[in-house]
């Protein structure tokens, strides 16, 4: 039961302080969105994922959740194939997998947020830019550690 105690303990002390300041802030301005209610973020929660949007008619949260994971599973489905066939041709083939090693290892510890901005330069802001981020982020990682 102590050991339980010290698990929660730091989540309950994060919820406690979060909700304190959010009621601090909120009875100076009530209409502050920086630290929000627990009824006010349940109610957010209730608009996005059981009302329909007036615009689309969709369900905001449901329809971004998909396309999210979507994205995802295109992405990382690339990456396990990219990286296992790097991988291995870098573990058989040691002309292939000399210069390859220190690349991957370097590009493995690049995060991929860096990159973002060059994305949308190259591939533009749609599905591309968003999927080859998951790719660039997940393939020098498998392909490396193969």
């Amino acid at each position: 039961a102590g050991r339980l105690i010290l698990v929660i303990l730091p989540f309950a002390l994060l919820l406690f302080a979060y909700f304190m300041g959010s009621a601090t802030r909120l009875a100076e301005n009530p209409t502050d969105k920086l630290l929000p209610s627990a009824v006010q973020m349940a109610d957010a929660v209730n608009r996005m994922a059981f009302t329909a949007d007036t615009r689309t008619g969709d369900y905001l949260l449901w329809q971004d959740s998909a396309s999210s994971l979507k994205r995802l599973a295109i992405g990382l489905g690339i990456s396990a194939l990219l990286g296992l066939c790097l991988g291995i041709a870098a573990g058989i083939l040691p002309l292939f997998g000399a210069p390859l090693s220190p690349l991957l290892t370097v590009l493995s510890m690049v995060p991929p947020l860096a990159i973002l901005p060059i994305l949308f330069i190259v591939f533009g802001l749609g599905e591309l830019s968003k999927v080859m981020l998951i790719v660039i982020g997940i393939t020098p990682i498998l392909a490396r550690d193969l």
